[in-house]
């Protein structure tokens, strides 16, 4: 019977084993981004301090093509937006493997920036999968899309070290062209995309007069501080010591791991998002962020006791378990402080804040990894978790002492 049932899923549903492939594809990218580009960035780089801009530009490139894409898909569709970054991404990584191949920083600066419509449009894979099932079924739909990123994970670091080694004597150009391979792959699953029967964005209850809330408003609301700041800097505090991880491995003499471990805090960045759901809803919210800060303490202490490759490892994979509490904790609370009406403004600007915080941080950590060292990254880090947590807590005891006064 369950076997049945099964069969009938996926016969029903081949938009979801597709959007999986397409997840596979991308992570599969962007975690060789994570552990090249400030690798080559450091090479080609005259002033080393510069070494994560292309990451940084990634970032901040995605923070501005997420809402055109949004708006894109919205007026032509889901496969369009999908193809359109999937060349996107090819282009990037051909411009950044041309720069590494001619040791020009400008080039490979370029290619990074080209990279954002690739991964902003590949945000919506898990989106195009619940939309694409009946919303009984959007869950575990979600779920399998999300399998796709930790098998991304399990085959990058294999498959580029292969491809670094056949383009040797050129440090690092494998890696680029491995991911214009793997960007081009995503047209496979964009053409086997079923097009979806309905617009993307479900019509909307909200009368058409009511425009909802004024943004300043929202901007003063508790709830809304507390689910911005911990989506934005869970993703800023990720970003800036998994940034600086790779040079500082590499200042270690352990370059040739970095690969592993950044591995290893990938999949503890997408793993728990099989269950992070239910735990929230078993739980509630303000516990599983506090887990998420725990996980970031952990992960900024067992950096700061020692350089082995343990410390190393230990300290990304609770890295990744912090992002995935944070953010998804985040972003869930995000969803009960607007309305329908209020939506896209309230959507819009979270992702734009956590986009634009996640690029300043990577830009920052080579800097200060640079001038400072790598102790200093992982204190800095403690700052913004003190934030985030502080907020966190005091939002919480609010929360307690209103049901009490009632």
């Amino acid at each position: 019977m369950s076997h049945a049932t099964d069969t009938s899923f996926w016969a029903k549903n081949r938009n979801v084993f597709v959007l999986m492939i397409a997840q596979a594809c991308y992570l599969s990218c962007s975690m060789t981004l994570v552990t090249f580009a400030g690798l080559a960035g450091e090479v080609l780089a005259t002033n080393k301090a510069f070494a994560t801009l292309p990451l940084s530009l990634v970032v901040l490139s995605t923070a501005l093509s997420t809402g055109p894409m949004s708006m894109l898909m919205q007026r032509r569709s889901r496969r369009f937006g999908f193809r359109l970054g999937a060349v996107a991404g090819v282009a990037a990584a051909l411009v950044a493997a041309y720069g590494v191949y001619s040791a020009n920083f400008i080039l490979l600066c370029l290619g990074a920036l080209f990279f954002g419509p690739f991964q902003s449009s590949a945000q919506y894979y898990r989106f195009a999968a619940a939309e694409s099932v009946e919303s009984s079924g959007a869950a575990r739909a979600i779920s399998l899309v999300l399998v796709g990123g930790l098998i991304g994970a399990l085959i990058a670091p294999s498959l580029t070290r292969w491809f670094n080694d056949v383009f040797l004597p050129f440090n690092f150009l494998g890696a680029f062209i491995f991911t214009g391979l793997v960007s081009a792959l995503v047209l496979i699953p964009a053409a086997l995309f079923r097009p979806l029967e309905k617009p993307f964005v479900a019509g909307t209850d909200a009368e058409p007069e009511d425009k909802g809330r004024p943004l300043s408003v929202i901007l003063r609301t508790p709830t809304f501080v507390v689910a911005v700041l911990n989506a934005a800097l869970g993703f800023a505090m990720m970003s800036f010591v998994m940034t600086a991880t790779p040079l500082a491995m590499k200042a270690c003499g352990l370059l040739g791991q970095s690969p592993t471990v950044i591995q290893g805090h990938v999949i503890a960045m997408f793993l728990p998002s099989l269950f992070t759901g239910s735990l929230i809803q078993r739980f509630g919210i303000l516990p599983i962020l506090l887990m998420g800060h725990a996980c970031f303490a952990l992960a900024f202490l067992t950096a700061l006791s020692g350089i082995e490759i343990m410390n190393f490892s230990v300290a990304l994979i609770a890295l990744g378990l912090g992002w995935n509490f944070c953010f998804v904790g985040g972003s869930t609370l995000l969803t009960k402080v607007h309305t329908e009406a209020e939506k896209g403004r309230v959507q819009g600007l979270n992702e734009f804040i956590v986009f634009a915080t996640t690029a300043t941080a990577s830009l920052s950590a080579g800097v200060i990894l640079e001038h400072f060292g790598w102790r200093l990254v992982n204190q800095s880090a403690f700052v913004m978790l003190v934030i985030a947590a502080g907020v966190t807590i005091l939002w919480g005891l609010a929360g307690l002492r209103k049901p009490a006064a009632q």
